[in-house]
């Protein structure tokens, strides 16, 4: 079915969030169990006052958070998590600790279950709700919904006090019937996807690691998009699986860059729609212009988004073909980052900016390579983004790149560790830093505050009242362009 329309100015959900993966504590202790939202896009996502709920305990988000699209949101019982324990790869830095938060409706147990069940026969369930009580994602390990109780939620700022009981909600879950085991981890086949892995390598905080592909498959065409049909054009996307039937009706939110910036920020302009008639999703009578898709099953997951332009007859192309844009690490005190473009002939300058405009590197064509690199000095920016100027003066920019948080440390030794550690430390302004020793099961052993200079310098912390262990240092502060994670042993 081929569905007309204009885009309106309109105000709808910006993004799609979902619960994309969990671990309870396992082999870890108990605070260490995490879960993880993704916000799959288009737009960004305010989840402020969203509530995350087992039935028993409920975790109510902080008015004004934010969650860009293709970003991730962790919940846990404690600040960060340590490798293995929340990411196969790194330690990681939690978002929302909901031990200190106060923003949960009862304690949330340290010990034994924490707010999940562990163990392969646990009848867990999550469920997301938005600040209304409407369902936004729920899953549950069995067809056999664990029991609920009545819970009411805290007041915060201007997140309202809710009461509710699961019980009594129509709500239709995603069952993710795995196995039984002990090593109770769980991701989306692939982030946004509907299908469910069991101990997968866990990946808090990055795209799910289980080495599966996505349940299905999509098509993406446009129609009639560079024709002279007035001043619009179409796409069509078909998608593709054995029993296609059971994924209509599809869904989709439509993203318009209403300001021609090549960004998706809440400035722009978004559609919700529904296409009922397997098995391509049309869309047509679309102003010329940058859009950016994502589609979704009728059981709201299998999600995919699509980015494309619809051009006008005069066979307007893209001003520049980009392949990638990304971050490369630090190099010589500069953040590096690498892109690689199919064709250069048509552009002009290229300009390396923070998210908010600010120029930090610029240069100039005519360009001989389609890989380049662009150094940033190290400041306190951590979102970039790549402008691209074609020879025609047409601006676009490319997708925002965030910045890691990898460590500003150097060496630091000994390792093992007596009385003290030294660290390098590349500060980034003179101010006052604050550090944190946490044992491996997360407890603070230790904590200091010192003033530190602008540049390189070598710090020490002192050891000597911790008894012989794996510990980890965290440093902390404005000086630095994000926190510093060390582990060491004594």
């Amino acid at each position: 079915m081929l569905l007309y329309f204009l885009v309106p100015q309109t105000t709808v959900a910006q993004g799609r969030i979902v619960i994309n993966e969990f671990m309870s504590w396992s082999g870890c202790n108990t605070t260490s169990e995490f879960i993880e939202l993704m916000n799959f896009g288009p737009g960004p996502m305010n989840i402020g006052c969203y509530i995350v709920t087992n039935g028993t305990y409920a975790v109510t988000i902080p008015p004004g958070t934010i969650v860009q699209p293709r970003q991730y949101y962790i919940l846990s019982g404690q600040n960060f998590l340590p490798q293995n324990c929340g990411n196969v790869d790194s330690t990681v830095m939690v978002h929302l600790n909901w031990n200190t938060c106060n923003c949960t409706n009862v304690p949330i147990p340290t010990t034994g279950d924490g707010f999940l069940k562990n163990g392969g026969s646990a009848n867990e369930k999550i469920i997301l709700l938005d600040p209304s009580l409407n369902v936004i994602d729920a899953v549950s390990r069995t067809s056999t919904i664990s029991a609920s109780v009545s819970i009411t939620t805290p007041a915060m700022g201007s997140c309202l006090s809710n009461t509710f009981d699961l019980t009594n909600m129509n709500i239709s879950y995603e069952f993710i019937g795995n196995s039984t085991g002990i090593d109770n981890s769980f991701a989306r086949k692939v982030d946004g996807d509907c299908a469910w892995v069991k101990t997968t390598a866990i990946s808090a905080n990055a795209p799910n690691k289980t080495g599966s592909t996505s349940s299905n498959t999509y098509e993406f065409s446009t129609v009639s998009a560079s024709e002279c049909e007035e001043s619009n054009g179409s796409i069509s996307i078909q998608v593709n699986s054995t029993d296609v039937g059971t994924f209509f009706p599809m869904n989709y939110t439509l993203a318009y860059d209403a300001d021609s910036n090549g960004l998706f920020t809440a400035n722009d302009v978004y559609i919700y729609g529904v296409d009922s008639s397997a098995s391509t999703i049309d869309i047509g009578n679309l102003a010329y212009g940058r859009y950016r898709i994502t589609v979704a099953s009728s059981s709201s997951c299998n999600l995919r988004s699509f980015d494309f332009f619809i051009f006008n007859c005069y066979g307007v192309v893209l001003p520049v073909q980009l392949q990638y844009f990304k971050y490369s690490g630090v190099e010589r005190n500069a953040h590096v980052f690498k892109f690689r473009f199919s064709e250069i002939d048509g552009l002009k300058s290229l300009a390396l900016e923070t998210s908010d405009g600010n120029i930090v590197a610029e240069s100039l064509g005519p360009f001989s390579k389609n890989e380049m690199t662009m150094q940033a000095p190290l400041s306190a920016y951590r979102r970039y983004r790549l402008r691209m100027t074609s020879l025609s003066g047409k601006i676009s920019y490319s997708p925002d790149v965030m910045l890691p948080f990898t460590n500003v440390a150097g060496r630091s030794w000994p390792n093992p560790a007596t009385d003290k550690i030294f660290t390098e430390l590349n500060a980034v302004s003179k101010g006052i830093i604050d550090y944190r020793i946490y044992n491996a099961v997360g407890e603070k052993m230790s904590e200091g505050r010192m003033e530190v200079p602008e540049g390189y310098q070598v710090l020490d912390f002192p050891l000597y009242k911790l008894s012989k262990g794996l510990y980890y240092l965290q440093i902390t502060g404005a000086p630095l362009l994000y926190p510093v994670q060390l582990k060491f042993l004594k």
